[in-house]
């Protein structure tokens, strides 16, 4: 080795053992087959990343927003089998992914007097969750949208709550409302991320575009972004940014801008994740019944109707649903019971309620914290997933199976 390439190597191993790194090193999927590895520091010097034993520099997402860590990423090249980031080894997408998390709503609310415990494991189980979740090694995971709760000061009444928590969309709550409890999950398998509404262009929107979207970072928001497809296998995930959507109000500019994006997509065997639910279910005013959402998400996808969409993961409201129809619509599955205060209790079945004149025929809904795992198996008819609602410790509270659009669920006593 001459002496000008052992003096540059000295020079890259010196600056990648500056770099301390602040989060678990992950892997997000992005369009098409594309994944990216990526992991907060404390400056502006990213560590390497070994792939397939070459050793690479990760590059800084640049610039970095005021209030928050450096975060480097590395595009990682199509059929890569091993890729590690100062000793932690990544888990890189597989061929056709069989064991899959869905969690979502998973920061700690705190917003005015709104108050939830923060300290206690019990009340914001998150950690729990995402451990559980982490520790049945699944090949995939897909993050609903909402990551960030803490949005106001901790009240002088709650300060046993909240006392002393970070705020607002910046490093320091990021690191506490979703990387730290999340820390397990981040490495147990490649990630998918959506988009909430407390990510909107009002909340924590820099956070999120900076550290979890995996386009180029333009330190601007934007209230609607383009759907993209990440191909897992033989399935595709459209990933539909929901995050603006007026839920109750039949918006013609929203239901015109969700009707062209729908009407853009030419997908096979899809599955669709967004934030808000198409054919939601939440409580009604005042303690009385139900009520159905999201106005323009439904009018949109009637004015469309999509093929090859076989399935729609949601989270937006806090509680766990499965709501299957009649015919003509996918499942429409909810998954926003990840850790944040949960909704005020549901019946377990909405069946017979319509939804843009279509009846619901075998739902199942719990209010219950916890985590979606989706495991793939085979049947005379075909694939078919073995649903569970899993619960902070792992136990199964609900199993469905779910095939060709079609579910049948049973609830497990507690």
């Amino acid at each position: 080795m001459t002496l000008r390439l052992s003096f540059a190597f000295a020079l890259f191993a010196a600056a990648s053992m500056q770099a301390r790194m602040l989060t678990r090193p992950w892997v997000e999927l992005g369009e098409g087959r594309q994944a990216i590895a990526r992991v907060v520091v404390d400056s502006e010097t990213c560590p390497a990343i070994t792939v397939d034993g070459a050793r690479r520099r990760m590059s800084l997402r640049r610039p970095v927003p005021d209030g928050f860590k450096p975060a480097c990423e590395f595009a990682l090249p199509a059929g890569a089998a091993a890729a590690r980031i100062e000793g932690n080894r990544l888990h890189l997408p597989g061929a056709d992914p069989a064991s899959i998390i869905v969690i979502g709503d998973t920061g700690c609310r705190i917003k005015g007097e709104a108050v939830q415990d923060c300290n206690d494991m019990s009340k914001w189980p998150l950690k729990s969750v995402a451990d559980n979740a982490a520790s049945v090694h699944p090949d995939l995971i897909i993050h609903v949208g909402d990551y960030l709760y803490r949005e106001t000061a901790c009240p002088l009444t709650a300060q046993e709550e909240c006392g002393g928590t970070p705020i607002g969309d910046n490093w320091e709550t990021w690191h506490v409302d979703f990387f730290a409890p999340a820390a397990k999950l981040l490495a147990a398998a490649p990630l998918a991320f959506s988009r909430g509404n407390h990510e909107d262009c009002r909340r924590a929107w820099r956070g999120y575009f900076y550290y979890l979207d995996p386009r180029p970072w333009r330190n601007a928001c934007a209230d609607y972004t383009h759907p993209y497809v990440i191909r897992v296998g033989t399935r595709q995930l459209v990933m539909l940014d929901s995050s603006a959507t007026q839920e109750d109000v039949l918006d013609a500019e929203q239901v015109a801008e969700f009707t062209s994006e729908l009407g853009s997509l030419h997908v096979e065997h899809a599955w669709l994740v967004d934030h808000h639910p198409f054919w939601g279910i939440k409580p009604g005013t005042l303690g009385k019944g139900v009520k159905p959402l999201s106005a323009p998400l439904e009018a949109a996808w009637a004015k469309t109707t999509p093929a090859g969409i076989e399935m729609i993961l949601s989270g937006h409201v806090h509680m766990f649903s499965v709501i299957p129809f009649d015919s003509g619509r996918p499942l429409q599955i909810v998954a926003g019971d990840g850790g944040t205060a949960l909704s005020a209790k549901v019946p377990e079945s909405v069946d017979g309620t319509l939804i843009q004149g279509n009846a619901v025929h075998g739902s199942q809904l719990r209010v219950d914290f916890g985590y979606i795992w989706l495991r793939k198996s085979t049947s005379a008819s075909g694939s078919m997933w073995d649903l569970r609602l899993q619960s902070t410790e792992g136990a199964a509270i609900v199993e469905c199976s779910v095939a060709h659009g079609h579910s049948v669920c049973g609830s497990e006593d507690k």
